[in-house]
This record gives structure tokens, sequence and C-alpha cells, in this order.
């Protein structure tokens, strides 16, 4: 086994995850993939299509923070999956959506995801489960559940130490 080496999250936006699915951020009143309505001391923002496709089950995560070892990963070749965060940053690790039977320690990247944001990954798409980004989070996730096993498989190569970006947490 390798030694893990060290991958730091960046910022997730649409291009840099877009090999893995699509980004919505509804903190600013900007993204066109949403429809943004207001009132006397409100606002809010809605995706313009469905966040994944078929009927979701929406479920909850608790987790420890960053830094951890990315040892085991897994995929839903049978639905898409979103992950947005409830109150704190936190970090998605992610790998390429592929026919091996493992991600590949050398494809894995990192992305931080902040509140109001969500990612959707593609269907396929090899994720660990997030971890706080300075902290122990929450976040929410939606996907189709009762597919079948969605195993947790170790990396390929080794695992790789995740960990949020030094300079964002000075």
């Amino acid at each position: 086994m390798n030694a893990p080496d060290v991958i730091v999250a960046r910022p997730v936006t649409p291009d840099n995850f877009a090999r893995f699915g699509t980004v919505y951020d509804l903190t600013n009143d900007t993204d066109p993939k949403a429809i943004w309505t207001a009132g006397e001391g409100w606002s809010d923002g809605f995706t313009r299509m469905p966040l994944i496709e078929g009927s979701g089950h929406l479920g909850v995560t608790r987790t420890a923070a960053a830094p951890w070892l990315c040892a085991a990963m897994e995929r839903h070749p049978g639905t898409e999956e979103a992950i947005f965060c409830a109150a704190q940053p936190i970090i998605l690790a992610v790998a390429p959506a592929s026919d091996a039977n493992a991600a590949n320690r050398e494809d894995i990247e990192a992305f931080v995801i902040e509140p109001g944001q969500a990612v959707v990954m593609r269907r396929g798409v090899w994720h660990d489960a997030c971890r706080g980004a300075s902290g122990p989070a929450a976040y929410y996730w939606m996907a189709i559940c009762g597919l079948g096993e969605s195993p947790w498989v170790p990396v390929a190569g080794g695992p790789r130490l995740v960990q949020a970006d030094p300079e964002e947490n000075t």
C-alpha cells in the first residue's frame, strides 16, 4: 500500500466539479439554474429542475472534521446523489465514475461545499462520506434508496489524506 499523500480540498464551482456532476449556489440570488423570489423580509431560490431524477429519499449524515484518510469509497449506479450542508462547510472527496471495481487513489479530488450550495453527483461517481471543513458538521443528502447493495470498497492503490486548505482556516 502506498503512503497517503495529501489532497487539499478546493472550493466547489460549476467548472471544477463538471466532470462529477452539477453545482447549485443558492446563496447569492444569481445562479441561472435557480428561480429567485422575494417578499417583505425574505428571499429564496429553488432549482429550476428537480434536484435528482426520480423520487429521492432525504437523509442526514453527522460527521467528524477533516483531515481524514480517504480509504474506501462507494458509488450508486442506479441514482444520482445530491449533497448539501446544513450550517458548516463540508468536504466531499470524489473520483470519476468508472467500470473499475474501485476508485483509483490518483483520481480522487476534494471539494468544499459551503452552506447554501448543493452538488448533484452523476450516477456511478465514486465518493466518500463528507467531513466538516473546520469541525464536526452535519449535511443532508438525497438519493433513491433501496436499490441494492452500495458497497464501500477500498480505494485502489491505498488511502489518501484529505484536508481543508490551511490558508482558509487561518
